[in-house]
């Protein structure tokens, strides 16, 4: 922090001690407990640590108020406490995603969020859109991975450039880590796993930039432009006050409110996001309920209209005060 100009310390730590921020000088801590429940949600993925998550609206409204999910309870990854209560953290002190480089990078065939290519499907883009629309709703800092913006199909390997001797150490051991993965049981699985000395595994791994302008890509990359236009010029998401945001769910909707302690602008005073994050449409007596009378500022499949019915994997914003 002494340096000129001043520096961003951001520490990659999983212990959900929020002394790191506190009493260790850092500006931030990766809250990678955001990450691993909204990946479940969308993925419905039990191996390794995400074991250790549910994936429901209901998991992920819990993390969004604590800031973290673990803060003491027994991790079952590891059978032991996990984390201290993160209260006196600020909001821009979690860094949220829903991608990164170690999410990605080290899973066995570096693939993304969004499964890539004739893996993604059209709920797949619809949900990826909508926990976009959480993420960069919310007043914690937002990281966005290379090529997030437009749901990239290319993956993000795990690769290397060792001399021979460790090069092969290396490719031996990558595709021994995932011993213990049900899909990779098998032995010949594991040989499919993509080696890290190879020059075509970091060739994949570069991102395919004609495809901003394709199909769902480019939908993607045109909600992203919106939100981070809004969360930047928004009278009311500008604010990152903690102790004015409010995160509930009711069966599968997740329901997350901001608002702001100046008078109110002339859109009216909060922000209400509402979240579908189930395979079934919310009904539209729920969906008016919760929006009272406030006014559309932004759904996740890019529609102009006020939603009777909230589709599934739909996310909305709206601006106002409920009736």
């Amino acid at each position: 922090h002494a340096l000129m100009p001043r520096k961003l310390v951001i520490a990659e730590d999983e212990s959900n001690d929020p002394g790191v921020v506190l009493s260790r000088g850092m500006d931030g801590v990766w809250a990678d407990d955001f990450h691993h429940v909204a990946h479940v949600i969308l993925t419905g993925e039990s191996d390794g640590y995400y074991a250790s998550y549910r994936g429901s609206a209901e998991r992920l409204a819990e993390t969004i108020r604590k800031g973290w999910l673990y803060e003491g309870q027994v991790y079952p990854t590891t059978g032991k406490p996990r984390g201290q209560p993160a209260t006196a953290l600020p909001a821009e002190a979690f860094v949220y995603c829903l991608q990164n480089h170690d999410q990605i990078g080290n899973r066995a065939v570096g693939d993304r969020m969004t499964g890539g290519g004739a893996k993604a499907d059209a709920k797949t883009y619809a949900g990826y859109a909508a926990l976009s629309t959480v993420l960069l709703f919310l007043p914690m800092t937002p990281l966005l991975f290379m090529g997030q913006e437009w749901a990239a199909s290319s993956p993000f390997q795990f690769f290397t450039d060792h001399d021979e001797a460790l090069g092969r150490l290396i490719s031996a051991g990558r595709r021994q880590e995932f011993k213990g993965f049900r899909a990779f049981a098998d032995p010949a699985a594991r040989e499919r796993i993509p080696d890290p000395q190879a020059e075509e595994t970091f060739t994949r791994s570069k991102l395919r930039w004609e495809e901003r302008e394709q199909g769902s890509h480019d939908r993607v990359l045109r909600l992203y432009k919106q939100l981070v236009k809004l969360r930047r010029s928004d009278t009311v998401l500008r604010e990152p006050a903690r102790e004015r945001l409010e995160a509930a769910a009711q069966d599968g909707l997740l329901i997350v409110r901001r608002w702001t302690a100046a008078p109110a602008a002339a859109d009216g005073q909060d922000r209400l996001l509402l979240a579908n994050l189930t395979d079934q449409p919310i009904a539209a007596e729920i969906v008016a309920a919760h929006l009272g009378t406030r006014s559309l500022l932004l759904r996740s499949d890019l529609l102009d209209e006020r939603p009777g019915s909230l589709p599934s994997w739909t996310a909305v914003i709206a601006a106002g005060v409920a009736a």
